[in-house]
């Protein structure tokens, strides 16, 4: 089986470039702009900023992620390095990349499973308080949410959980 590398993780430089600034004011804005941060740069900013979510430390060989598991947590790479297996893919991803959140919000078991080859920290987004914020959010950002993840999952019909 051919399984090629793909690599995703954000530009750390441009992003540490912009500093110490809340994430939403014109300091930061004109610094996205003056650091060309691309728009992954900027959302990993934005998360990194929140200090709402709490951040967990794995050593190697840690799993965040069992293909078929249920989803309890959903986590956005700070730092590290991990190697993500799907169906017949194998990749590596670094800070930015977003684990087992699409799949949670469909009410689906994980779709990969991903093994930390570094130390690595990341943000913890308990699934329960992502469905809350979800389901009592304006129905505009509602839709935006379901068709992403639809569109993420390759799903053909709204999961029930979306709906």
């Amino acid at each position: 089986m051919n399984t090629p590398t793909l690599n995703f993780c954000v530009d750390l430089q441009k992003v540490e470039a912009v500093g110490h600034v809340p994430p939403y004011s014109i300091e930061a804005l004109e610094a996205y702009s003056r650091h060309g941060l691309s728009s992954e740069d900027r959302l990993y900013y934005q998360l990194v900023s929140d200090l709402t979510l709490e951040t967990g430390a794995y050593k190697p060989g840690t799993k965040l992620c069992e293909f078929g598991q249920p989803v309890a947590n959903a986590y956005v790479v700070r730092q590290g390095e991990l190697e993500v297996r799907t169906e017949g893919l194998t990749y590596r991803v670094g800070p930015g990349a977003v684990l087992g959140l699409a799949a949670g919000l469909a009410s689906q078991p994980h779709n990969m499973t991903a093994t930390a080859l570094t130390v690595v920290s990341a943000s913890v987004i308990p699934m329960h308080k992502a469905m809350r914020a979800v389901t009592t959010c304006h129905p505009g950002l509602r839709g935006i949410n379901r068709n992403t993840v639809m569109r993420i999952l390759n799903l053909l019909s709204v999961p029930e959980s979306l709906k």
